[in-house]
């Protein structure tokens, strides 16, 4: 599958980190909040924050 419509590298690495992570978007809402953040959220709301580190080009989350 391929990445389309990415606005940044960020954007572009989290989103195919999280392709490769198995992540069926279809049931996810992906919103970057920053220029390497993103917060991803499930049909039911709960949240995943993930951060792009351009130094290790690693994809790094976090619960909130």
């Amino acid at each position: 599958m391929a990445i389309k419509g990415a606005k940044s590298i960020a954007e572009y690495a989290i989103r195919k980190w999280l392709e490769n992570e198995g992540f069926a978007m279809d049931y996810f809402t992906l919103e970057m909040t920053g220029i390497h953040e993103a917060v991803l959220t499930d049909i039911r709301e709960d949240k995943l924050r993930l951060e792009y580190d351009p130094v290790t080009k690693t994809v790094v989350e976090e619960a909130m």
